[in-house]
């Protein structure tokens, strides 16, 4: 089975028309269309259109998606490419996907939890590593190894 990365989730419909508002989780509300025609409930691929953007979610049309029912019908549902199409990633750069279920080490080496979501509100990357929000910057973190699923936070 193919890996499919989240580009976003839909939220709800918008107007009558058909169009969805949806949560972006990608740099930029741009990154929903970047890579062709999404995946939706995990099977269908279909072209997304953006028609507008506000402070929180973008607002598209979805292909085959005509009636405010519809789109209501898709609220809560993820927005999802493969992952062998979206591009090779620079040094210190992370999919958010790839962060979760990280085991998280304090600078002693000892285990203080696991990355069990990854949050993006606008004003950075919280990692939520047991009870705990950790930002996810050069000042809290000292390394990521992806490929062994490790973290070392530095306070």
């Amino acid at each position: 089975m193919k890996e499919l990365i989240v580009l976003g989730a839909i939220q709800g419909a918008h107007g009558v028309k058909g169009l969805v508002k949806i949560k972006w989780f990608t740099e930029n509300p741009k990154g929903l269309t970047a890579y062709g025609p999404v995946i939706l409930n995990d099977i269908k691929a279909l072209n997304v259109d953006i028609k507008f953007v506000t402070k929180n979610y973008a607002v598209c049309s979805l292909e085959g998606v005509e009636t405010r029912e519809q789109a209501e019908y898709l609220k809560g549902k993820e927005i999802k490419v493969e992952r062998s199409i979206l591009p090779d990633l620079k040094d210190n750069e992370y999919y958010q996907t790839d962060l979760v279920d990280c085991k998280v080490y304090n600078l002693k080496g000892k285990k203080i939890g696991e990355v069990a979501t990854v949050y993006d509100f606008g004003a950075g990357v919280l990692l939520e590593v047991g009870e705990d929000l950790v930002q996810f910057n050069e000042e809290n973190i000292k390394e990521v190894d992806i490929i062994n699923k490790k973290i070392v936070k530095k306070i």
